[in-house]
C-alpha cells in the first residue's frame, strides 16, 4: 500500500476519533451508549488507567537507571 494512502487512512481515523468525542457537544445524542456519554466514559478510563500508567513509567525509569548503574560498575571494573 502506498504511504500516501496510509496517511489518508490515518487522517480519516483521527478525524473520526475527534468527532466521536465532539459530537455530544454538537447535540448528537446518538453517541450515548449504555446510559453514559463518550466523554464521561473517556474520563472514567483515564482515571482508571492513570495509576497503571504511573506504575509502568516508574518501572521503566527504574529499569533504565538499573542498566546505567550496571554499566557504571562494568566501566569501573575495566579500569
Amino acid at each position: 500500500m502506498n504511504a500516501t494512502v496510509k496517511f489518508i487512512i490515518g487522517l480519516l481515523i483521527t478525524v473520526a476519533g475527534i468527532y466521536w468525542y465532539v459530537a455530544e457537544y454538537l447535540g448528537f445524542p446518538a453517541f450515548q451508549y449504555f446510559g453514559a456519554y463518550s466523554i464521561n466514559a473517556l474520563k472514567t478510563v483515564f482515571f482508571g488507567v492513570f495509576g497503571l500508567f504511573l506504575l509502568l513509567v516508574g518501572l521503566l525509569v527504574m529499569w533504565i537507571e538499573y542498566e546505567d548503574i550496571k554499566w557504571s560498575r562494568e566501566e569501573k571494573k575495566g579500569k
